[in-house]
């Protein structure tokens, strides 16, 4: 496995620690809904259905298990009062491959700012948002009622 296996990954990833699968994929879908033009010549995650907890990707996740499996993503615990939940960050291998894509791809700096953003609010604000913006993408949500109460 190499670094190509998983540009898109890092994408989105980049020198964040991420709370949980459910944000790395709700930032995956705001980065594509927000840089379609810049990704169009790119593979970028575009199999976003409906699911549990809004858009989801099928190749984003099985990226991130694979990426995990080949160490350059590394995952941790953390915690809150309310539950667990793993931490993902890029490890040695995925921050050398993330630095090499950086050189190719300036546009990752209007993306890691989109990032910071989304990592100063809430899981419950993202979720809100994504559902009154795309509510194609509630039909099978598990947690709408929590959302848009």
């Amino acid at each position: 496995m190499t670094a190509s296996d998983y540009p898109y990954l890092l994408f989105i990833l980049q020198d964040l620690t991420i709370d949980g699968r459910t944000r790395i994929q709700k930032y995956g879908f705001q980065i594509y809904q927000h840089y379609k033009d810049e990704l169009k010549e790119h593979d970028f995650y575009s199999d976003w259905k409906p699911y549990h907890f809004g858009p989801y990707s099928q190749r984003l996740a099985v990226d991130l298990s694979s990426a995990v499996d080949h160490g350059y993503i590394q995952v941790g615990n953390g915690m809150n009062e309310d539950s667990k939940y793993k931490q993902y960050c890029l490890g040695i291998k995925g921050r050398n491959a993330y630095r090499s894509l950086l050189a190719d791809n300036p546009f990752l700096n209007d993306i890691h700012e989109l990032l910071v953003s989304l990592q100063r609010q809430s899981l419950m604000k993202i979720l809100k948002q994504i559902y009154l913006d795309y509510p194609q993408y509630t039909v099978q949500s598990q947690i709408e009622h929590k959302i848009t109460d």
